[in-house]
């Protein structure tokens, strides 16, 4: 079972924080008011806490989600003030790279569940409120690259 101890920290740290970059990207391209960005941060949470079934990633899962939480409590929104869409997004899908990094060195089969979650945190997100639009379902197909989840 790989567990928190298998990375270093910067490691642990890209992959506990991929979730927040997920739902960052996914929350930039969004048409949404304050109403649906609840339902989004919303659908973010649940799918964080209930990823399903993916044997063999479940127990690392577990604890990425556990972490991530903690990562989405303290997010400085600030740092994302004044920034476009795309200049968002393009440093979400960077700190996904690095998630991506991490997850390389994993076997092949716990490596893709925990890619696949992440996209499916996306997913989430994008079809929270109004339905996914033409931005969400782009971004989340570059999420689904940088961490070498085929398309669907």
């Amino acid at each position: 079972m790989t567990d928190q101890s298998f990375f270093s920290a910067d490691e642990w740290a890209a992959l506990s924080e991929a979730p927040l970059f997920v739902t960052l990207a996914v929350v930039a391209v969004g048409e949404h008011g304050p109403i649906s960005m609840v339902k989004e941060a919303s659908a973010s949470a649940r799918a964080m806490a209930q990823p399903g079934d993916r044997y063999p990633a479940n127990d690392l899962i577990t604890a990425i989600a556990k972490d991530a939480e903690g990562h989405e409590a303290r997010h400085d929104v600030s740092q994302h003030r004044g920034k476009s869409f795309d200049e968002t997004v393009d440093q979400a899908l960077t700190g996904l790279q690095q998630a991506r990094t991490a997850l390389d060195r994993l076997a092949p089969a716990e490596a893709a569940q925990v890619a696949a979650w992440y996209v499916d945190i996306g997913r989430a997100v994008a079809g929270a409120a109004k339905g996914t639009n033409e931005r969400e379902a782009e971004t989340i197909a570059r999420i689904g690259e940088v961490l070498g989840v085929p398309p669907t």
